[in-house]
């Protein structure tokens, strides 16, 4: 019985059952009995009912539904490292929040505070400068990390190099988040990957552990359209607050507080709330209160959690291989695949099938798909924000979710909730957090 590829070709499929149809017609013996083996007649559909018995399924519509749902899955699975310590280079302290890796590619999420806080020169820009220190770092103009020899327990050599980076706005000698590729990409099966650099130091990728998962069927979205818009407005206020953007980000920031503000004020005058809903008083008080910095009281647990957790030293530092798919949310895919999270944020790494965004009919707007969450049991929330993706010559988009706050050091489960226009649908993972080796 021949066996379906992974990423089978439907027209393919329909050409294939075309030939056998007109070989039968010439009346070879090898295409009749294939035909007779189902019915006697020598039709098309009789064609098409022979392939799938022949490829075990029960009807050609079984064979094609099979064949689309394969299309759309992501074409292989995703894995991760993590677990270094940062380590010296030429250009500043490296350090690395995690590898994610696929068998075509890996993408490696880290950390570098340069090695010398210049000032900028008139007219370059910090990102420029910092452009600049590592390119010099690697001996030409290519930013890259040339210092470090990168290799793994099967004895292959690996190189980084920057594909784009993000320094904080305002915030001056402050590390900044680089998107780096690691070329090769390193096998499933790999042990360790280790990092020297020129005085002898090392550190070490180790492969992510498989959490305990559970996914949840679809359910509808809770609360009114109008309660879900202001809910949201409140949360993505608190993410940038904890975001602790500099002075250059803080005039942003008031603008969009004002203008959650008129939103709430434009909800209550429209009588899409009950009169007695407090979201909009309360969405007034924190825009306020975080505008302001002083303390907001009569706020819903959810958000003063989130605001006290900015108190926490840190998070736990965590990394997972989840490889769970989600059942089909607002007509798109989600394959979950890794979870890293930091001192000062986590991160969830997955894909989405056909993307992870939708454009308004002149594709002058877009917004994300599904908005993502994250709850504990010990009462905390979180936000997840967008992170970054990459399309590439793929039929998937690969996106980074960050969120905020940094994760709990006593949670020990965490729910996800993946939210569409009227259904959602949740993941809960247990964090077990595997001893170094």
């Amino acid at each position: 019985m021949p066996e379906l590829p992974d990423r089978p070709d439907l027209d393919q499929l329909r050409r294939q059952a075309r030939e056998l149809l007109r070989a039968a017609a010439d009346e070879q013996p090898p295409a009749l009995a294939r035909l007779r083996a189902v019915s006697d007649r020598v039709t098309l559909s009789v064609a098409q009912l022979a392939l799938a018995r022949e490829h075990g399924f029960a009807s050609w519509a079984a064979l094609r539904t099979e064949a689309e749902h394969r299309r759309r899955q992501p074409a292989t699975g995703r894995w991760s490292f993590g677990g270094a310590t940062a380590i010296e280079t030429a250009a500043g302290t490296l350090s690395i929040a995690g590898l994610v890796s696929g068998p075509d590619h890996a993408t490696v999420d880290a950390w570098l505070l340069p090695a010398r806080q210049t000032s900028t020169p008139v007219g370059q820009t910090s990102e420029e400068q910092l452009n600049a220190v590592l390119a010099r770092s690697g001996g030409r103009r290519t930013p890259g990390f040339d210092d470090l020899t990168i290799t793994d327990d099967r004895g292959t050599n690996y190189t980084l190099r920057v594909e784009y980076l993000s320094i904080p706005v305002g915030q001056s000698g402050q590390p900044a988040r680089l998107h780096l590729h690691l070329v090769p990409a390193p096998a499933r099966e790999c042990a360790w990957l280790e990092l020297r650099n020129r005085d002898g130091a090392t550190t070490r990728l180790w492969p992510s552990r498989r959490p305990t998962v559970r996914v949840g069927v679809p359910t509808p979205v809770s609360g009114s359209p109008a309660e879900r818009e202001l809910s949201h407005r409140a949360l993505s206020a608190i993410a940038m607050h904890l975001s602790a953007i500099g002075e250059d980000g803080a005039e942003f920031f008031r603008q969009q507080c004002a203008a959650a503000i008129a939103k709430a004020a434009e909800v209550r005058q429209s009588g899409a709330l009950d009169a007695a809903n407090k979201l909009p008083d309360q969405l007034a008080r924190l825009c306020a209160a975080l505008c302001d910095r002083h303390p907001a009281d009569d706020l819903p647990p959810a958000w003063s959690g989130m605001l006290d957790a900015r108190r926490r030293t840190d998070g736990p530092e965590l990394h997972f291989d989840i490889a769970a798919a989600l059942p089909s949310i607002a007509d798109t895919e989600v394959q979950v695949d890794s979870l890293i999270s930091e001192p000062g944020s986590w991160r969830l790494y997955l894909r989405a099938t056909p993307e992870w965004w939708t454009y308004s009919a002149a594709r002058s707007l877009k917004r994300t798909v599904l908005s993502v969450r994250a709850e504990d049991k010990l009462g905390g929330m979180y936000l997840g924000t967008f992170g970054g993706s990459e399309r590439g010559d793929y039929d998937y988009e690969e996106v980074t979710l960050q969120f905020l706050p940094r994760l709990d050091p006593l949670a020990r489960t965490v729910k996800l909730i993946f939210s569409g226009t009227g259904e959602q649908v949740s993941l809960d993972l247990r964090l077990e957090p595997a001893a170094r080796p």
